[in-house]
């Protein structure tokens, strides 16, 4: 378990805080705290909770992490959890769940394990005394931008790697069992994509309707206006993705086809070959004689070498006309 504060200051410079001084009263105007637990421990949440006057916080809800994203409103403050994502070092999505827990001129965060989001985050705001300035409801708006951005990450990996078996299926061969192992983990991917960001819809309209009061009430209303519309791209970008994984099943069925109608053009020429030359052979064996040729010492190979230059022939008229 990890707890970790950072108090920004409109007015002077932000800072990192120890447990001991976290209390309501200690934030003033034009101050923002932003409390980060790690790990999902009782104790440390109900210490926090009773710090920042927390009254009936939802625990166990915090502690079930298996719920759907939902937003809980209370009297002095409201609770909504929502499923983060990353890629772990073998390239795998994995689902973060994360809590927040908001109040006036605080936001408290709950995870299972520290975020490179909200790392980089801090490191890119160090110092940027506006952040102060903003009330819990922006600040809010600014991290789920960055949640949804997270998710955007992922999808360009996916793509990258659509576009890597793409060009696998145009330039080599592939065994169908090794192509449809292949597709169905690409879907796999996107199916799990789309599974855990679709449930957000309830978190993003909860918090973007005009009667949720806390944001009503802010300026942040415009702000969860263009959230909820770049969820919606977000959600169209994971659909097209989706599409893009199932085109590659008609990549792979057009080459097939261009490779069979490739082997039937072979099978024909050959056909013609052996057909012109079981021709020739039914001519040479009518029941009539011909003295120059049947009688002569030559004749066998004047007939193989006969149907040589025809086999020639005909193999040099299909390369010019581009038949095989």
């Amino acid at each position: 378990m990890n707890i970790e504060a950072t108090l920004f200051d409109a007015n002077g410079a932000n800072k990192d805080i120890g447990i001991e001084k976290i209390s309501l009263e200690s934030i003033k105007e034009k101050q923002l705290l932003w409390v980060r637990i790690v790990g999902r421990k009782r104790e440390a949440i109900e210490e926090i909770s009773r710090k920042l006057g927390l009254e009936n916080a939802p625990i166990d809800s915090i502690l079930n992490v298996r719920e759907r994203p939902k937003v809980d409103i209370f009297e002095n403050y409201y609770r909504f959890f929502i499923n983060s994502i990353r890629l772990d070092e073998k390239d795998r999505e994995r689902s973060v769940p994360i809590d927040f827990l908001v109040g006036k001129n605080y936001v408290i965060t709950i995870s299972d394990e520290k975020l490179e989001v909200f790392e980089c985050f801090l490191e890119r705001e160090k110092g940027e005394q506006q952040i102060g300035e903003l009330d819990a409801e922006n600040f809010v708006a600014a991290l789920l931008d960055l949640h949804i951005v997270c998710y955007f990450r992922v999808l360009e990996d996916i793509e990258e790697e659509v576009d890597r078996f793409d060009d696998k299926i145009l330039k080599t061969e592939m065994e169908d069992e090794v192509f449809l192992k292949e597709m169905v983990r690409l879907r796999n991917r996107v199916s799990r994509l789309r599974r855990w960001f679709m449930p957000h819809r309830d978190v993003f309209y909860a918090l973007s309707r005009a009667d949720f009061q806390q944001i009503s009430a802010s300026d942040s209303a415009e702000q969860f206006s263009r959230l909820n519309s770049h969820f919606e791209n977000a959600v169209d970008a994971i659909e097209s993705s989706r599409e893009t994984v199932l085109s590659l099943f008609e990549l792979y069925a057009t080459k097939s086809a261009q490779k069979m109608n490739y082997f039937i053009q072979r099978l024909t020429f050959l056909t013609l070959i052996f057909g012109g030359l079981g021709v020739v052979a039914g001519v040479l064996g009518m029941n009539y004689e011909v003295d120059y040729l049947f009688k002569s010492h030559y004749g066998f190979w004047m007939t193989v070498s006969g149907m040589v230059l025809i086999s020639i022939g005909l193999t040099v008229l299909a390369r010019y006309k581009r038949w095989i």
